[in-house]
């Protein structure tokens, strides 16, 4: 996302979309998919840092936030929840190698299995969960924890 340029930020079943064009509304670039195809539902920006972030997930990925630092060139998951590849992963060792999967244990379980909605606002970036659940990161979403004294997941909290 340069200064010079518009950038559509664009969430689709099937990834991540980044749109350019110049000012004058002309000469248009697509960049995509990116997420890994991950199902993106929302997708922002920080025009001022480059940051980028999707948030996505559902029943097969479990819920996560995508974060671009170079404004779409690479990105970084943060997983926060589990969804039916673990599962499957878990009782096929083949299958597991064959995705990478590690087994790590994630913040939120399977306490929801999609992130809706973003807003980045006063240094924190907020992020709306299906089933309802409103987190927050005050890192820029690169840590993942959870808050164990609330009995439902509601906080990202901030890195060591």
């Amino acid at each position: 996302m340069t200064s010079a340029a518009v950038t559509i930020l664009v969430g689709t079943t099937k990834g991540a979309f980044l749109i350019e064009g110049g000012r004058e509304r002309s000469g248009w670039k697509v960049t995509g998919p990116h997420c890994d195809g991950w199902p993106i539902n929302h997708v922002v920006g920080d025009a001022e840092t480059g940051l980028i972030w999707a948030g996505g997930g559902g029943d097969w990925h479990g819920a996560g936030i995508w974060r671009s630092e170079d404004s779409g060139a690479t990105w970084k998951l943060t997983r926060l929840t589990t969804g039916k590849m673990d599962e499957w992963a878990s009782r096929d060792p083949a299958f597991a190698k064959m995705i990478g999967w590690s087994g790590a244990s994630l913040p939120f379980e399977d306490s929801f299995s999609q992130i809706w909605s973003l807003c980045r606002a006063h240094g924190d970036l907020y992020a709306g969960a299906k089933p309802a659940n409103l987190l927050r990161s005050k890192d820029n979403c690169k840590s993942r924890s959870n808050n164990p004294s609330q009995k439902r997941p509601i906080c990202l909290v901030a890195p060591d």
